[in-house]
């Protein structure tokens, strides 16, 4: 593509970060890291990734995603305490394999983009994830975030990749390598895929009496077979399948909290379902803990979300038992990293952060995700939107108790702004849009045609509307404000429309949301061309009450319609 405009990239940033604190918006992808790990790159370079940022594709692209419910590869260990079922996973990943494999094959693509099919089975991508990697950390009575814990998420994520791998290689062997494989980094004749490896070495290899892989046999299938699937690795968020599937903690984010509201839209409906960790009560089963104790810990831990603060609870679950928001965004983001470091596409991860989070630290968020290796991440600071799935009882009462004031903001003393100039069917228009010291556009001024007439009183009126809906208070920036605005007042037809292409202004309203795009950047400047001037057919004027037109001229002391033909004498 071309360049369309060059912005100072700290500022781009600042702005980034800003949204985010302020509503979660937007996520931020890593494409040159994504672009690293793209297994075809004599097919193109990766611009995009899907929605939630797991899955980096090429044009016609598309993915079919599974995961690995690791809540049910939990067994009892020969010291009579949970441990991990390698065994059980290993099979199950050479199944879903296998299984989203044959998904590549008998997919009912959409026939009218033949494209679609093509794709899929020229790279035949897979993108295996996991769920429920909090429900194993409270099996095995590990923190999540924790030092311990990113080991542990690194080797089960190391095992399911080797594995994913072995079962790929031996698809290619049985089925054949997928199609694009020659000039790609798993081209058996010419093989520049290197085994992954842990951010950190294991300091515990041996804890959880995981079998070592053995990376050379998958190097030597791959120079004998090739390899089937292109990407075989992807984390999803899982949030329904997760759900259904009865984990307590989705894809590889910890559990949001012990107990919550989850919001159902059931028939335009909001729906509230109050949940409590199962998890975590057979936690205080198992201390000893009487009914009695057990349901004034519920009781409190249901307002919070969290037992941190609740001294009946044992030091021991108190350890173990950490929610998201428990959680500090660099253990977040390591986390991320440590399990990024074996997955070949990308990872949904959200870092929660409390509501006194600022806006330097969800920057720092973004800026350790990148310098550890991640591809993408999305920061949500709590309540920050007005509508979510998941929400814990005391931010849904403070929602509640919140009350937006009614007092129109201020105007300061001074701000800064700037003036726009652009002709429009009612004649020159001067719109001048001023700014507050955030740089959030604060009001907007309209000066069209002679003072006293219609139509400067029309172009007051726009003004003042536009700066009241600047000003009142909202959970809404007001730069989102002023886009909605470009969207109501964008296209909207006069009965003279003055230029062509791109510079044709179809009325004052229309000329005004030109002016905020612009002033926005969603829209380049107006490229003025002084050799070609429209000629109007007929004097410019004041409003005609008869038939609306900007035609009503003073001639000899009497208004005449030159539109019309209507006259006021």
């Amino acid at each position: 593509g071309q360049v369309w405009r060059t912005v100072r990239a700290r500022g781009l940033f600042d702005k980034i970060v800003t949204s985010a604190h302020r509503n979660g918006e937007p996520g931020m992808l890593f494409l040159d890291t994504a672009n690293r790990d793209n297994p075809c790159p004599h097919l193109g370079e990766y611009e995009a990734s899907n929605p939630c940022g797991e899955q980096f594709l090429l044009p016609y692209e598309n993915c079919c995603l599974g995961a690995v419910n690791l809540a049910r590869h939990v067994c009892m260990g020969e010291n009579g305490r949970p441990a991990i079922d390698w065994d059980r996973l290993r099979e199950t990943v050479g199944w879903a394999v296998r299984f989203l494999d044959d998904v590549v094959e008998v997919n009912a693509y959409v026939s009218a983009v033949p494209q679609l099919r093509e794709a899929a089975h020229r790279t035949r991508r897979i993108g295996l994830g996991l769920m429920g990697l909090g429900d194993l950390m409270y099996h095995l009575g590990v923190r999540y975030g924790s030092e311990v814990a990113q080991e542990l998420a690194a080797q089960v994520m190391e095992f399911i990749r080797y594995h994913a791998m072995q079962a790929s290689v031996r698809l290619a062997c049985e089925r054949g390598p997928f199609p694009a494989i020659v000039g790609s980094v798993y081209d058996p004749d010419d093989l520049r895929w290197t085994p992954p490896q842990p951010l950190t070495p294991y300091q515990r290899p041996h804890q959880w009496r995981r079998p070592p892989p053995d990376w050379q046999v998958v190097v030597e299938g791959i120079r004998r077979y090739g390899i089937r699937n292109a990407t075989q690795l992807t984390v999803a968020p899982t949030g329904t399948v997760a759900t259904v599937a009865g984990c307590e903690a989705y894809g590889c984010e910890p559990v949001f909290a012990l107990a919550y509201v989850r919001h159902v839209n059931d028939d335009e409906q909001d729906l509230e379902l109050r949940y409590t960790s199962p998890l975590f009560l057979h936690a205080l089963e198992r201390e000893g803990l009487d009914r009695a104790a057990r349901e004034r810990i519920v009781r409190r831990v249901a307002l919070t979300g969290s037992c941190q603060d609740v001294e009946e609870v044992p030091p021991s679950v108190r350890e173990v038992f950490v929610v998201a928001g428990d959680i500090s965004a660099e253990e977040h983001v390591r986390m991320q990293a440590a399990l990024q470091a074996f997955v070949d596409a990308s990872i949904s991860k959200t870092i929660n952060c409390p509501p006194t989070a600022t806006r330097e630290d969800v920057a720092r968020a973004f800026q350790l995700a990148w310098k550890l290796g991640c591809k993408g991440l999305t920061v949500y600071v709590a309540g920050s939107r007005e509508r979510v799935v998941l929400e814990t009882e005391q931010t849904r009462q403070a929602k509640e108790k919140t009350t937006v004031s009614a007092q129109v903001r201020p105007r300061p003393h001074t701000l800064e702004g700037r003036t726009y100039r652009l002709g429009t069917p009612l004649g020159t228009a001067y719109i001048t849009i001023n700014h507050n010291g955030d740089g959030e556009p604060f009001e907007v001024f309209l000066n069209v045609g002679k003072a006293g007439s219609d139509t400067a009183a029309v172009a007051e009126a726009i003004g003042r509307l536009i700066s009241l809906i600047l000003r009142i208070p909202s959970p809404l920036s007001a730069a989102r404000r002023l886009q909605g605005v470009v969207r109501q007042l964008k296209g909207i037809g006069g009965g003279r429309p003055l230029g062509l292409g791109r510079d044709r202004v179809q009325s004052l309203p229309d000329g005004v949301a030109q002016v905020l795009a612009e002033y926005l950047g969603l829209a380049g400047p107006a490229v003025p061309d002084e050799k070609v001037e429209q000629l109007s057919l007929f004097p410019r004027g004041d409003l005609c009450p008869n038939c609306g037109h900007a035609a009503l001229v003073n001639e000899e002391g009497c208004c005449r319609c030159y539109a019309c033909g209507f006259s006021e004498c």
